[in-house]
């Protein structure tokens, strides 16, 4: 059971057949197969992509996979019908920017017709987009085909797939009268021209789903699906990033049914969201007065915050458990009132303001209220120096935070004493690009032992170069993680499937 269990996280095509020749690896259930971007390749290996063949997909038909995932796996030379009848014999099948044909798509969606075993299937999905990534065109796909196998599925993400309108009211309708699709990923795919009510009874059927950049705003009657939200949904988990709610062509969408629509979800992503500043005022007053919105992803959203009441919105934010609201609009007085009544009380177990300035924000509360959420990320904010130091004072006597990402934030400043003292009170500490000292980080490794926290710290190659090596010998640090340029997290996506 537990060789059956292992996940082995990274293969290459050539060494599959060695890999499940293991008699104790013969019984594995999921595999991941890479052939560029691996670390074999970045030592060298191999150099240029290696397409998979059909002695690679033979051998996968030996296994008992229940996880397969080829993203971004170049398949162009592999028979379709063998390619269909391997894929369609495995639950979980994350293609996610392979390099597939036109045959073997039409050969794959044939065989999903007919029979299969398939009940996830990752095609697109909207994370960042890499150099050489390839996106499935599933245009060439008869609307019937496409639609009656999609139905067959639980979970389906296939954005950026160049859908037809055709295709899009296929699958509505097919959804509306039988269906096993749960979760349903069609970002960046135009809605606009799908029957409203057709459209919003089936989107409203499933439990995720995410229609990210679909300009759902521009349908005819744009209130329909919001609407029906309002009266009987099921969904869960809502994605409406970058899609404008503002007037288009005269089609206005209601504040209030609107506000009511999506403080209905639990989670909810509005990432470059255009909305009207009545829409935004309705859409926080809501929340403050009922809402069951657990997770919160706001951000680069276009409106103007100032008619937004301070009290509405910290009220609101502070009832959820998760908030990203980084390089949001969000104004001095509202910023102060939610810390003041987040160092009161809050349910906030994740808070990401990075971007923001929180110089208003007296120290002393600053520091209570974020030592209240176990995970905090304040990446480049603007903080003053006592704020900075109050808070390292705070967490080395007592807090709740795990997770403390501060880079992009000087802390030189800091006594080298209080930023070890609090530092190793925390689980992870990232202070990429921070100004740090090198007394600063070899007080930290220093203070590291077997009855502190710390278990990673995460800094920049140019303060990490000049530690001693005496020091990091010495160190009980599980983990020191060198970056050369400060990645800002972190979950820009929505993910359809957790392997």
């Amino acid at each position: 059971t537990l060789w059956k269990a292992l996940k082995l996280l990274e293969v290459h095509p050539d060494d599959l057949m060695t890999v499940l020749g293991l008699p104790r690896l013969s019984k594995i259930e999921h595999i991941k197969i890479s052939d560029r971007n691996s670390p074999r390749a970045s030592r060298g290996w191999w150099t240029d992509p290696m397409s998979m063949v059909d002695e690679h997909v033979e051998t996968l038909k030996l296994a008992n996979l229940h996880i397969l995932d080829i993203s971004r796996c170049y398949l162009h030379d592999i028979d379709a019908k063998l390619l269909c009848e391997v894929l369609n014999n495995i639950e979980v099948v994350n293609a996610n920017r392979a390099n597939f044909t036109d045959e073997q798509l039409l050969a794959i969606f044939q065989g999903m017709n007919d029979s299969t075993r398939m009940k996830t299937l990752i095609l697109n999905t909207t994370e960042e987009i890499e150099e050489e990534d390839l996106f499935a065109d599933l245009s060439h796909i008869s609307p019937d085909l496409l639609a009656k196998a999609l139905t067959k599925l639980e979970k389906v993400q296939i954005s950026d797939a160049c859908l037809t309108s055709d295709q899009l009211e296929a699958l509505v309708k097919y959804m509306n009268n039988e269906s096993n699709i749960e979760e349903l990923g069609i970002a960046n795919n135009d809605v606009s021209e799908i029957d409203p009510e057709e459209f919003a009874k089936a989107m409203n059927r499933l439990e995720k789903l995410d229609l990210s950049g679909t300009n759902l705003g521009g349908q005819e009657r744009p209130n329909t699906f919001f609407k029906l939200m309002v009266v009987s949904t099921n969904l869960k988990v809502l994605d409406l990033g970058f899609n404008s709610f503002i007037n288009n062509n005269n089609r206005s969408l209601n504040p209030k049914v609107f506000a009511k629509a999506l403080n209905k979800i639990e989670h909810l992503r509005m990432v470059g969201v255009d909305i009207s500043d009545v829409q935004a005022q309705q859409f926080f007053k809501r929340m403050c007065v009922q809402t069951k919105i657990k997770e919160l992803h706001f951000e680069d959203c276009k409106y103007d915050m100032s008619l937004i009441n301070p009290n509405f919105l910290a009220s609101g934010l502070n009832k959820l458990t998760k908030l990203k609201m980084a390089n949001s609009s969000i104004n001095g007085p509202q910023c102060l009132e939610f810390f003041v009544r987040m160092a009161q009380f809050t349910k906030l177990q994740y808070l990401d303001f990075s971007f923001l300035d929180l110089c208003g924000v007296p120290t002393d509360i600053l520091a209570e209220a974020l030592n209240k959420v176990e995970k905090v990320i304040l990446a480049d904010c603007h903080m003053t120096e006592d704020q900075s130091t109050s808070l390292f004072k705070t967490v080395a006597i007592s807090t709740n935070i795990n997770y403390l990402d501060l880079s992009l934030i000087s802390v030189e400043h800091i006594p080298a004493e209080v930023l070890a003292q609090g530092a190793v009170k925390i689980e992870t500490l990232k202070l990429v690009d921070s100004d740090l000292l090198r007394e600063q980080i070899e007080e930290i490794l220093l203070q590291v032992s077997s009855t502190t926290k710390l278990k990673l710290l995460e800094v920049s190659f140019e303060d990490a170069f000049a530690i001693d090596d005496e020091v990091i010998e010495r160190s009980g640090l599980k983990e020191l993680r060198v970056s050369e340029d400060y990645e800002y997290d972190e979950e820009n996506w929505m993910q359809f499937y957790f392997p």
